[in-house]
């Protein structure tokens, strides 16, 4: 069997855009580029300077213009904060599990920052339990990781609470990264938007939001569905239903705006992935998109 990276790997090749290339081109360079640097110190303004950093407090204590200076950090610490409640174990619009596609976006993101010879590490969890991996360049231990992600979300397991995942992570990991928040679109519906800002203050945060499969999903209407907490089995006439699939992509759609401009109120970036497929593709705009947002 294929291990994760491979798969993402081939599935790069598939998707060989120009985008993509773009992405994974360069001796370094980051994708995730926030600054690549570090504070050092300040000193007076010099013709010439760019004046994006200017720092105006300081200035204004000084009466001079002065500049913050930084120093260059090669290297990049990416942390995946993964949801693995039970809800991530349901099917996604696809037909897909969303723990495959959940596994395979947390891939792509390491793909890309093992390219880039960052460093990755994952916290993921649930009500019952947070786990921890610290951060590496190595292939093989990524690899590990991803695995026992996957592993974790089953339909038995116990109920999300992102809350309390990001709670363990604001009081666990100090280090500054950029940090990529996995979930679906009920979880990060139900975030405290307070701790996303406390966490938001030390680290570059993006959030990747696996979708759920429609209640009269075209794709599934030969399939037997049945509910994840009731155990109901889904009548095929409710699922092939057109004013409930009216009603419910109204629904879905106004969440997702929700979930944008809220996140995006705090200068946060979000994708919504629906399939293995279209991964990718969506990541990758997700990235270039980071590196214009303004904090």
């Amino acid at each position: 069997m294929p291990s994760h990276l491979v798969k993402v790997r081939k599935k790069m090749n598939i998707f060989a855009q120009r985008r993509v290339r773009n992405v994974l081109s360069g001796n370094y360079g980051s994708v995730f580029k926030g600054r690549s640097l570090d504070f050092d110190d300040l000193r007076e303004y010099n013709y010439g300077d760019d004046i994006k950093d200017i720092d105006w407090k300081a200035t204004a204590r000084s009466r001079s213009i002065m500049i913050r200076r930084y120093v260059a950090v090669r290297k990049h610490n990416i942390l995946l904060v993964c949801d693995s409640g039970r809800t991530m174990a349901t099917l996604a619009p696809s037909g897909e599990d969303k723990h495959e596609i959940a596994t395979f976006c947390a891939g792509v993101i390491s793909y890309i920052a093992l390219h880039h010879s960052d460093f990755v590490g994952m916290i993921y969890g649930n009500k019952a339990e947070h786990k921890r991996f610290g951060l590496k360049d190595e292939a093989a231990y990524i690899e590990n990781f991803l695995d026992k992600f996957s592993k974790s979300m089953t339909t038995t397991g116990a109920e999300s609470d992102l809350n309390a995942l990001l709670s363990y992570v604001s009081k666990t990991y100090r280090e500054r990264s950029f940090m990529i928040i996995l979930s679906d679109a009920d979880g990060v519906g139900r975030i405290d938007t307070e701790l996303i800002r406390k966490l938001h203050a030390r680290h570059e945060i993006m959030f990747i939001v696996i979708e759920d499969s429609p209640l009269t999903n075209n794709v599934l209407f030969d399939s037997n569905v049945i509910d994840l907490d009731g155990e109901i089995r889904l009548s095929k006439y409710f699922r092939k239903n057109k004013k409930i699939a009216a009603a419910e992509n109204e629904f879905r759609e106004a969440q997702r705006i929700g979930i944008r401009k809220s996140l995006r109120r705090m200068g946060i970036v979000c994708s919504f992935i629906d399939s293995v497929d279209h991964a990718i593709p969506r990541i990758v705009a997700m990235l270039e998109e980071q590196k214009h947002v303004r904090h």
